[in-house]
């Protein structure tokens, strides 16, 4: 009897986590406004001001915002443009958000 209980916890959590799992991923992020997060990401990389300018406009959120929140390959903007090399993003992006330039030569 204590073993068949075991058994129904163990199937009660399985049954929960499922189910957990497919509400989160329910609620996703707009297909436009997730198409606009990944043209940011890109436009970082790319190393272009202007198409970095552009993607974070037509968003409608600040480069604070974006820089706090938005993650490109599990990275923040400012450490994902240093990775790539982007020099002119990275240094937009550091001047926008008030970083300090030594944040600018740490690098993985």
């Amino acid at each position: 009897m204590f073993m068949s209980r075991r058994v129904t916890q163990f199937a009660l959590i399985g049954i929960s986590l499922s189910l957990t799992v497919s509400a989160a991923s329910a609620a996703s992020y707009p297909k436009a406004l997730e198409n606009e997060l990944i043209a940011i990401c890109k436009a970082v990389k790319s190393d272009s001001r202007l198409q970095l300018h552009r993607a974070v406009k037509a968003t409608g959120l600040s480069m604070r915002d974006l820089h706090d929140g938005l993650v490109c390959n599990g990275q923040d903007m400012l450490t994902f443009a240093v990775t790539h090399n982007a020099s002119e993003t990275a240094q937009h992006i550091a001047r926008r958000i008030n970083a300090s330039p030594s944040v600018l030569t740490a690098k993985r």
